[in-house]
């Protein structure tokens, strides 16, 4: 349980930059983390949190009359959180930072944005899984449950999400403290976390509930959602072929439903195939000690992470393209939006070449 995916230990960012580079194997392995980390995670970062303030304003010009846009404006807000804390906690791994005229060390900086990363994650996977849950029961039971599920219930719910989930945060913060260390290399005194006695006590039960129980039962409810959507689906569509008198009618009434369902469909398989190898990794690392940061095979495990956090990120950042794929009114709000700034820029071209003109008349 020692490893940086499973209670990063307050060493386990400066053995980044310490891991053993004695045979051309472990180099080949570091240079890859570091462009993995360094450059491709960070781009895609940056990218999804762009994409992901595009999609909120989108979802605000569209409105909120119904649960659907306050569901995914609230999935576009953990996946900022979770790429913002990821971007810092990259940053923190980076070896040429040094930790020169800084208060606070790396490595609390660090465990902090770690955790915060986490936190948004599994407040992503949870709104995704009530919508699934929410979109499974009105493909299956469409009477019964529509008028139930209203603007104000989404909102309920997805603030229910968020607050509940910070016991995730509470546990990991709970046994642990601040105090000052002083740093050998710079003789300078900064703050660092320390384990509190009661770490033995609430952390392995902690981490089997929150990294491999949880996450595994969430993923269960995502595929077992998206296959009743499957095939609810597929039986309403050879139901209105075979009644074509009724199913022109029918298909013009449920057509909105049927790709909100399917839009649902695709986040939900999306966030199981890009987030389980996380969890997959992390349950190796539970039960395979030599795989964690301070194991014989630390370089491997370090290498398997990089990757997995790669994968997180594209999760966070590739929403926008399903929506606007599967969408028809969000990718007209997006070319609606994407002319305005397209006319205002022309507007702005002609103006200075006006401008730019007249200034060359008068001389």
């Amino acid at each position: 349980m020692s490893s940086l995916n499973a209670s990063f230990n307050t060493t386990s960012i400066s053995n980044f930059s310490s891991i053993s580079t004695s045979t051309l194997y472990d180099l080949l392995l570091i240079i890859f983390n570091s462009i993995n980390l360094f450059a491709c995670a960070q781009v895609v970062g940056v990218f999804g949190i762009v994409a992901n303030i595009l999609n909120i304003r989108l979802f605000r010009q569209q409105g909120y009359q119904d649960g659907v846009n306050i569901t995914l404006t609230a999935l576009a807000l953990s996946d900022i959180g979770a790429l913002v804390n990821m971007l810092v906690y990259i940053t923190m791994l980076n070896p040429l930072i040094d930790e020169n005229g800084v208060t606070v060390s790396k490595v609390a900086i660090g465990y902090v944005s770690f955790f915060l990363h986490e936190y948004f994650i599994k407040v992503g996977s949870v709104i995704i899984t009530f919508a699934a849950v929410q979109r499974c029961l009105c493909v299956a039971l469409p009477l019964k449950v529509k008028m139930m599920i209203t603007a104000k219930l989404a909102v309920v719910v997805n603030g229910v999400i968020f607050i509940v989930m910070c016991l995730y945060l509470f546990v990991h913060f709970h046994i642990m403290f601040l105090s000052w260390d002083l740093l050998p290399e710079t003789n300078q005194t900064v703050l660092r976390f320390h384990y509190k006695s009661i770490r033995v006590m609430y952390l392995p039960p902690a981490y089997y509930t929150t990294d491999i129980f949880f996450p595994f039962c969430t993923f269960l409810v995502l595929i077992s959602c998206s296959a009743i959507i499957f095939v609810k689906l597929k039986s309403k569509s050879k139901w209105r072929q075979s009644n074509s008198s009724w199913g022109d009618k029918l298909a013009s009434l449920t057509y909105k439903e049927r790709k909100t369902a399917k839009l649902f469909m695709l986040v939900s398989v999306t966030c199981v195939v890009l987030l389980l190898p996380y969890y997959l990794m992390f349950t190796c690392i539970a039960f395979m000690g030599e795989l964690a940061f301070d194991g014989a095979q630390s370089v491997i495990g370090f290498l398997v992470s990089s990757f997995t956090s790669l994968l997180e990120t594209i999760n966070c950042s590739i929403t926008f393209f399903i929506y606007y794929n599967m969408s028809s009114r969000f990718r007209a709000e997006f070319r609606k939006m994407f002319g305005q700034w397209s006319k205002l820029n022309i507007r702005k071209t002609r103006q200075l070449e006006y401008f730019t003109s007249s200034a060359d008349i008068t001389k």
